[in-house]
């Protein structure tokens, strides 16, 4: 597989920023037109869409930050202690910025969420599993594949209409990305309907911040086993006859 797909625009460009796509509990989407410089004189056409995601501030400590940031609200995620477990900071200074939680280290956590993220979903995307394209990150930033169409972005599989036959066949994709996933060492961490999307027959696994590396983490394989517990029911309660332990030994025999 290539370095990086043909349709991204690499070579230099100016970004459009089309707005507001998706507001979550940890980041916001916007819709980001990149579109290659030769454009503006005609000697290069190229554009492409991305989705910009920008993690919510954990801490607002002054009035007017959210709208400096270009975000609308603060992050309503806090409990990632035991997410970050197996996650190892090399400088002596980082490692006591984080044990007291200063201005500093909370800084290092925010920025590691979103490098753990890229460096996560390049190895899936390199390794073949159905995830959104990293394009690149830089502090709070990180740039992705859109999934959709200038019309609308892909829904959650949570907000999608399947027919049976559609929901067979989400099911059967989760299972093959999930096998995937798991033999990378890795288990999402926070695995729902909400970050799956479905567009065009194809379901997309997203949001990867809390990853966890399942030989580092000591409860690697209880968030493995919770995620496939909560995908599963979710499924079940659609009228799908699946085995959420069966599936659970399944993966395991890929790792």
């Amino acid at each position: 597989m290539s370095d990086h797909p043909d349709w991204l625009v690499d070579e230099p460009h100016h970004d459009v920023d089309h707005g507001v796509i998706k507001s979550g509990k940890e980041a916001q989407v916007n819709l980001v037109e990149r579109v290659a410089d030769g454009a503006r004189d005609g000697a290069d056409d190229r554009s492409c869409l991305i989705a910009r995601k920008r993690y919510l501030p954990r801490h607002v400590t002054q009035k007017g930050q959210l709208e400096a940031l270009g975000v609308q609200r603060a992050s309503a995620f806090r409990h990632d202690v035991q997410y970050r477990e197996g996650r190892q900071f090399r400088k002596s200074r980082d490692r006591r910025a984080i044990e007291r939680m200063s201005t500093y280290g909370k800084r290092l956590l925010q920025d590691r969420w979103t490098e753990t993220e890229h460096e996560v979903m390049l190895e899936l995307w390199r390794r073949g599993v159905s995830v959104p394209y990293p394009i690149g990150y830089a502090d709070d930033v990180l740039d992705l594949e859109y999934v959709g169409s200038w019309e609308m972005a892909a829904p959650q599989l949570s907000a999608a209409r399947l027919s049976r036959h559609e929901l067979d066949d989400a099911y059967d994709q989760l299972i093959v990305g999930l096998r995937g996933i798991v033999a990378a060492g890795i288990a999402h961490g926070d695995l729902s309907a909400y970050n799956l999307l479905w567009w065009e027959g194809r379901l997309w696994f997203i949001d990867f911040p809390q990853s966890i590396d399942i030989a580092a983490n000591m409860q690697g394989l209880d968030y493995l086993h919770r995620d496939v517990l909560n995908i599963c029911g979710w499924f079940e309660h659609r009228g799908l006859t699946v085995d959420a332990e069966e599936t659970f030994a399944d993966l395991l025999s890929f790792m």
